[in-house]
């Protein structure tokens, strides 16, 4: 979907799409970028994109989406319930990331879902803002959820209801 267009549209040049296998080795090399402690690789990609209880997208340059990725996002689909499994932008204040975010919760809803859960580590504080600005709220704690260098930082579970 161009940027512009349509409910998960925001002003710029790039638009969305779903992922590809294609897709999956750009998408690690930003994996690594945005989450050095805890990046997905090429398998993990591939097992995730591939699941047919799952849904994911790209945000890249270009009308049509076949310029450089700027974003890329997805979900789990569990019944009534979906979990937003990773969501990325490589471009800050474009809008990409709430694009993302109403194409999974979009797509959610599509498959029957009508809550969504996250999680988002306890020190990632744009994050925590991003989700509480888009209504989600915190629900629970994963203490020690993110082995990161050395250290366990919580995870706080995030919740939204998905409405029509």
């Amino acid at each position: 979907m161009p940027a512009g267009t349509g409910s998960a549209a925001a002003a710029g040049p790039w638009a969305l799409r779903p992922v590809t296998p294609e897709d999956i080795e750009v998408i690690a090399h930003a994996e690594l970028e945005l989450f050095p402690d805890e990046a997905w690789n090429v398998f993990q990609l591939a097992e995730e994109i591939s699941h047919r209880d799952r849904r994911y997208v790209l945000a890249a340059e270009g009308a049509e989406a076949g310029g450089s990725l700027l974003g890329y996002a997805g979900i789990m689909l569990a019944g009534d319930l979906a979990d937003l499994h990773t969501i990325g932008t490589l471009r800050e204040g474009a809008g990409i990331g709430r694009a993302l975010l109403i194409w999974c919760e979009e797509q959610a809803r599509a498959g029957g879902a009508v809550r969504m859960l996250l999680e988002v580590r306890e020190d990632n504080d744009r994050a925590r803002r991003f989700y509480a600005a888009a209504g989600y709220r915190e629900i629970d704690r994963r203490r020690g959820y993110y082995p990161i260098r050395g250290r366990r930082i919580d995870a706080l579970v995030l919740e939204r209801t998905l409405t029509a």
